[in-house]
């Protein structure tokens, strides 16, 4: 970050013609100059919001067996329940327990050894050119949910909060786009949605962009987290690890309560806390989104310190936003033209996490999705990919 504070961006200014120029300056600053920020009055209904995280304590609270009848071992798509520390990053334990659930999807993949014929799109049809055979489209899948009887209402306020924030997540991209200078809706086929073509007056009219590819729908994933107070020693610090977030293209995260934790590192080498702000969103830009724009736009590194051994429990609950997996990012860089790459004053090129796009084995954006699960839970991949897998993607 180019600044040691985090700047709050005001979403109703985007339906004010006279508040909305200085709406998306600031957006643009954001974008290439920190890297972080939060967003108020974004739309998302606060009873909507509560209807989720007021859930959280009873599904966390649930008895042992049913949340080991919802653990992510279960899962080929690491979908469901992992426990205190059983999720890795840079080596290290991280002091948390989560749900990871998603876009309610259907299974695509097709084992190899068994497909004949056509292939089938994610909508049942018949004759989709897409390989579904290939290892990553097994990320794609449905959730584990917890029993009515044990958490009622829970995948209905799930389900409503995801489509909610979805659509906020769309309708930022389109600010981002405007900040860019792109025509609105040039992204709009990464999501399946199409609304509003790129075009070009200078061309008649045909499209500035390459060949747009048909894309299935992308999973968009929810972690609930659990942060529960921990020892106070330095080697129990570890909320999760220093990182940069490598499973989508926008993060939106809502901090549950006032306990502070988050903490964004600088571009002075400093950790600045990310304290939560009532009825806010923080936002920022996952690895794919730095190596689509050849580092114009940084995904920024952050951590969350554990609460402490007489702190309450903190709770929050980060949406990424998806990208298609039969994506690459050569094909993203495509759509994002040389102007965007050099509005930011100084570029240093891609960081070394959002460098591994650019490494041939992983710019199809379901290999380095595969590749994130695969080194995250080792256990889930040896059990439904196998030891071959597992190590190829942790080499």
């Amino acid at each position: 970050m180019a600044s040691d504070t985090i700047p709050i961006l005001d979403l109703s200014w985007a339906d004010d013609p006279t508040l909305k120029p200085k709406l998306l300056q600031q957006l643009q600053s954001a974008l290439f100059d920190v890297g972080f920020l939060y967003i108020k009055n974004h739309g998302v209904d606060s009873s909507t919001i509560s209807a989720l995280t007021d859930r959280l304590p009873a599904l966390f609270n649930l008895r042992e067996e049913e949340r080991a009848a919802m653990s992510k071992l279960n899962s080929p798509h690491f979908l469901g329940y992992s426990g205190f520390a059983e999720e890795t990053t840079l080596g290290k334990q991280d002091l948390r327990e989560q749900f990871d659930m998603g876009t309610e999807l259907s299974v695509v993949w097709r084992d190899p050894s068994h497909v004949v014929g056509h292939n089938v799109d994610g909508s049942g049809n018949v004759g989709s050119e897409r390989d579904f055979a290939k290892m990553y489209w097994r990320l794609r899948g449905p959730n584990q949910w917890p029993s009515e009887e044990s958490v009622a209402g829970f995948r209905e306020a799930f389900t409503a909060y995801h489509d909610a924030v979805q659509d906020l997540s769309y309708r930022f991209v389109h600010l981002i786009e405007e900040a860019f200078g792109i025509p609105v809706g040039t992204f709009d086929h990464f999501f399946g949605r199409d609304l509003l073509p790129s075009k070009d007056p200078s061309t008649n009219g045909t499209s500035n962009s390459p060949q747009a590819h048909t894309f299935l729908p992308p999973q968009h994933r929810i972690k609930l987290l659990k942060y529960p107070p921990s020892p106070a020693t330095p080697e129990s610090k570890q909320g999760v690890g220093a990182h940069k977030d490598s499973s989508g293209w926008l993060t939106f995260l809502y901090q549950v309560s006032s306990l502070p934790g988050l903490e964004v590192l600088s571009s002075s080498n400093t950790w600045i806390p990310a304290h939560p702000i009532p009825d806010t969103f923080v936002v920022n830009f996952g690895n794919a989104f730095e190596a689509a724009t050849e580092g114009a736009v940084k995904a920024t590194t952050h951590r969350v310190i554990a609460p402490g051994p007489d702190a309450e429990t903190r709770y929050s609950v980060p949406f990424f936003q998806g990208l298609p997996l039969d994506m690459t990012v050569s094909e993203v860089r495509g759509y994002i033209p040389e102007h965007v790459r050099r509005m930011r004053g100084s570029v240093s090129g891609v960081e070394s996490e959002a460098q591994s796009f650019l490494d041939s084995r992983w710019d199809s954006l379901g290999e380095s999705q595969l590749r994130k699960w695969v080194r995250s839970h080792r256990d889930v991949a040896e059990k439904w990919y196998g030891r071959e897998v597992l190590e190829y993607y942790t080499s």
